[in-house]
């Protein structure tokens, strides 16, 4: 009788974490399904221009912005900031990850790798 008393507070502690577990999974589609309707909300993403070669390396400038990054561009643009507000679009990383794997151009590249690694 005494191995079964031992067996029950185990099986408690393990249907506790159980349901823990359940629910995080249960939040974390939540937040996925909430972070990818924001994003549909905000519309499609803009391409940036091929002549700023310093847009794509620059780490975490991609993530960031939705616009031309202006940290890469010439003066006019710099002066043409100061009456156009920058967009700044806000996501977890685990998503920009799963952006990222699904897209053609950004699958295979180094800021992916390097973002797997955080």
């Amino acid at each position: 009788m005494s191995r079964s008393r031992q067996e029950d507070p185990e099986q408690a502690r393990l249907k506790q974490k159980a349901k823990e577990m359940q629910q995080q999974e249960l939040a974390q589609m939540r937040q996925r399904d909430a972070n990818l309707t924001a994003l549909a909300a905000i519309g499609p993403r803009k391409k940036r221009k091929v002549d700023s070669p310093g847009a794509t390396p620059s780490g975490t400038e991609v993530s960031g912005s939705t616009a031309g990054s202006p940290a890469s561009s010439s003066v006019p643009s710099t002066s043409s900031r100061q009456y156009t507000r920058q967009r700044i679009t806000r996501v977890n990383l685990r998503d920009l990850i799963f952006y990222m794997e699904q897209e053609r151009e950004t699958a295979h590249s180094l800021l992916l790798y390097r973002a797997l690694l955080k």
